[in-house]
C-alpha cells in the first residue's frame, strides 16, 4: 500500500506542525531509510540549500531512525525511485515540476509500497487539477491522484475555490492550508 503525505506549503517555516510533517515521513518504516530528495520543481542554484534543510528536518524528527539521502536526477530517476522507501517533492515551480515528471510512464505503479511526499507544487503533480498560486490560473497534474486540490488555502479566497469546483469533471476538492497536511493510502 502507497502512503500519500499531501502538504499544503511552506515546509521552510518552523512549526509544530512542520515538525509533525517531517515526522509522518518516517513513522512505521523500520531499519535503514532511503530518501529520495526531488528538486525538479527548484533552479539548480537552490538545490543545495533546500537539501541541506530537509535533511536536517528529516534528521531532527524520525526519532533517531537510519537514514540516507539521494537527490534525485532526471537521467536515473527511475532506478532512484525503485530503491528508495520515501519519495519527498519539495515545493517551487509546479510547471516545471509536471514536465520534469510528466516522461516517466507508469509512476502510481512505482510509487507502489513506498511513501510519496509533496508539498505544494509536489502535490500538484499529482492530482488531476490544481489551483496554481503563482500564476493564478487552473493546472492539470498527472493524476495518479483523482482530485483537485488548492495548497496554501485561505478561506477568504471563495473565488478560487468555486472556479476550481467548476472546472472539468466534477471530482473532490481538497483545500490545504499552508503549513496542514493529511495523509492518503492507496
Amino acid at each position: 500500500m502507497t502512503k500519500y503525505i499531501l502538504h499544503g506549503g511552506n515546509t521552510k517555516e518552523l512549526n509544530e506542525d512542520n515538525n509533525g510533517f517531517f515526522r509522518e515521513m518516517t513513522l512505521g518504516l523500520p531499519g535503514r531509510v532511503h530518501v529520495l530528495l526531488n528538486y525538479f520543481s527548484r533552479l539548480d542554484s537552490e538545490i543545495e540549500e533546500c537539501a541541506k534543510e530537509d535533511k536536517r528536518r528529516l534528521l531532527k524528527n524520525s526519532q533517531n531512525k537510519d537514514l540516507s539521502f539521494e537527490i534525485a536526477d532526471p537521467q536515473k530517476f527511475i532506478d532512484q525511485l525503485k530503491k528508495c522507501n520515501i519519495m519527498y517533492m519539495r515545493g517551487g515551480d509546479s510547471a516545471k515540476l509536471i514536465k520534469m515528471m510528466s516522461p516517466f510512464s507508469d509512476l502510481k505503479e512505482l510509487f507502489k509500497n513506498k511513501v510519496i511526499v509533496g508539498s505544494s507544487a509536489g502535490v500538484y503533480v499529482m492530482t488531476r487539477y490544481y489551483w496554481e498560486n503563482d500564476t493564478g490560473i487552473l493546472g492539470e497534474g498527472l493524476g495518479i491522484l483523482n482530485f483537485k486540490v488548492y495548497c496554501h488555502y485561505n478561506p477568504n479566497d471563495i473565488n478560487i475555490v468555486n472556479k476550481l469546483q467548476e472546472y472539468k469533471e466534477n471530482l473532490p476538492l481538497l483545500t490545504l492550508p499552508n503549513c496542514k497536511w493529511v495523509i492518503f493510502y492507496q
